[in-house]
């Protein structure tokens, strides 16, 4: 369950049509007679930005602390990391107020953490192309106002040395482990991890200097991989602390699993199967007892866990995605037994189908976007809007749309 997204029921979606017109207003976007069960009313499509190429990525955090969510984004052809602020309610369908906190090639995954402790959140992003580095953006705002966000002077960059040379794609803040800052990241290609990232001990009475010296932090090598896709926080086994649920791509070992986060650092995680063994599994979502993800053959594998949480049985069943639209990407699931999927049918073998659909309790699919040939990514799924559904935030990387949310149409436009 996404952390910051639960907050709200979504309101049903349900109502289907043999036949319908898709009408967006505002990302205008007619087609003639559709499909059995394509929703009646398309989701409205707002740009957040739109004006670099290859976004890759959400991934949400409030940093001047309004109770809203920002958003931080790599753009990897254009070899930016952006931040992205929610201008309320308001003006939430116009452009976002933005800064380019850095500038680096092929930046694959970008994510907040607090890397020096001083209470103000920075951004790590991770680059896998030629460019194969992990690297903080260290926020500098004398405070953490919008207008002091927002200026380019106060970010500055920085890398983990101990990290260069492997391809990073995607990094996830666990808190504290023994009272000291740990970060997961994952990679791909030759000599991938899941790697934890452990900062010095006895830092309180350092200088802002020397918390900020990344030399200082410890890499410890938690497990072989092929091709990371998805790296989640959960308490697995309620014991109180956060394990590591992972997606592994590709490789020998690719599966969906987690590792168990032991009771002190110098023990080894130990590593428990979930599902999707030998499969190209990707981004993954959870929520309780159940973890679903997509995949590259034409549906999603749906994981429900047998028994108590300290069982480690699983059983696994398939979800056909949409006919046509075999290369899934992402999946979210959302209340009332509804689920959202992305997919790149710019690489399908059927290119000319949409790439984000949502499926009903009764299992038909909907588009929600009706443009096609994309390549979409992972999804957020939040009420960002205020008017008590729940939005969807992602990003596609081929018809350059940028970072983009759908606004749930919810009751008004005939879908319950």
């Amino acid at each position: 369950m996404h952390p910051f997204t639960r907050l709200t029921s979504m309101r049903s979606l349900g109502r289907q049509m043999q036949t319908v017109t898709l009408i967006f207003v505002g990302c205008v976007a007619c087609l003639g007679p559709t499909p059995r069960g394509w929703s009646q009313t398309p989701w409205r499509r707002h740009a957040i930005d739109d004006q670099f190429k290859g976004a890759d990525g959400v991934r949400l955090a409030d940093f001047n602390g309004d109770g809203l969510q920002d958003v931080v984004t790599g753009w990897e052809e254009s070899g930016l990391v952006r931040l992205y602020l929610h201008p309320g309610a308001d003006a939430v369908t116009d452009r976002w107020p933005a800064v380019t906190v850095g500038r680096a090639p092929s930046p694959e995954d970008a994510v907040a953490c607090d890397i020096d402790g001083d209470g103000k959140l920075d951004v790590l992003s991770c680059h896998e192309g030629k460019h194969r580095q992990a690297i903080v953006h260290w926020n500098d705002a004398p405070d953490n106002s919008t207008e002091q966000l927002l200026r380019r002077e106060h970010w500055n960059s920085d890398q983990f040395p101990q990290l260069d040379g492997i391809q990073w794609m995607f990094a996830l803040p666990l808190g504290e482990i023994d009272s000291r800052r740990c970060i997961a990241i994952g990679s791909k290609g030759k000599d991938a991890s899941i790697t934890l990232l452990v900062a010095p001990s006895d830092v309180a009475d350092e200088t802002p200097q020397a918390k900020r010296d990344l030399n200082r932090w410890t890499a410890i090598r938690l497990r072989p991989v092929g091709w990371i896709m998805s790296l989640r926080a959960r308490d697995m086994d309620d014991d109180g602390d956060l394990d590591i649920v992972f997606s592994d791509r590709k490789g020998p070992a690719r599966r969906v699993g987690w590792l168990e986060q032991p009771s002190d650092l110098q023990t080894a995680w130990t590593e428990h199967g979930v599902g999707g063994d030998g499969a190209e599994v990707m981004f993954l979502d959870i929520d309780q007892d159940r973890v679903v993800v997509a995949t590259r053959k034409s549906h999603i594998l749906d994981c429900r866990r047998v028994g108590a949480p300290n069982d480690s049985r699983w059983r696994v069943s398939s979800i056909e995605n949409p006919p046509g639209v075999p290369f899934g990407k992402a999946v979210a699931l959302l209340p009332e037994g509804r689920m959202l999927m992305t997919a790149n049918t710019n690489a399908s073998p059927i290119r000319d189908q949409p790439g984000i659909w949502i499926r009903s309790p009764g299992g038909e699919w909907s588009v929600v976007d009706p443009t096609t040939e994309t390549k979409f990514d992972r999804m957020e799924v939040i009420d960002l809007d205020g008017d008590g559904d729940l939005d969807v935030m992602t990003c596609e990387e081929r018809r350059n749309l940028g970072v983009i949310w759908y606004e749930n149409p919810g009751q008004d436009s005939g879908n319950h």
